[in-house]
């Protein structure tokens, strides 16, 4: 066996590894949504974070510019509260921050709403309205 043959031995399967790993990076590309950012509520109590959509679902909605998602967050202890729906935030990302009663809400758009949100803390203040509009 000469000295090159050798090196095929073992570059073939090195080459393999590698087209696999190329393969498998190729689908977590197409299948991860992007996180854009993320804001948080007036009294610290709430998270917004803000992904756009992966590339499968961008050729799904190919009818909206900017095809995204939102999640709200309860900061302590870390809760999940929801997902919304895929919308386009192409001038359409204006946040409120509804969270005094009888509203509860947080609207982001006019496509996005979530709904029957607890109040940050009870027997306070009311946030003025330059924290509910940012």
């Amino acid at each position: 066996m000469s000295h090159i043959d050798s090196k095929k031995k073992y570059l073939r399967p090195a080459l393999w590894l590698c087209l696999a790993a190329l393969f498998a990076y190729c689908v977590w590309y197409l299948t991860t949504p992007v996180f854009k950012g993320s804001y948080t509520s007036p009294r610290h109590v709430y998270r917004l974070e803000y992904y756009d959509v992966s590339p499968i679902k961008r050729l799904i909605h190919y009818d909206m510019k900017i095809p995204s998602f939102v999640r709200l967050y309860r900061i302590e202890p870390e809760t999940l509260m929801g997902e919304s729906d895929v919308a386009d935030l192409w001038i359409n990302g204006q946040l409120y921050w509804w969270l005094n009663p009888p509203v509860n809400a947080v609207q982001i758009g006019r496509d996005i709403v979530f709904l029957n949100v607890p109040p940050e803390c009870t027997g306070c203040s009311r946030v003025p309205d330059s924290a509910v509009k940012p």
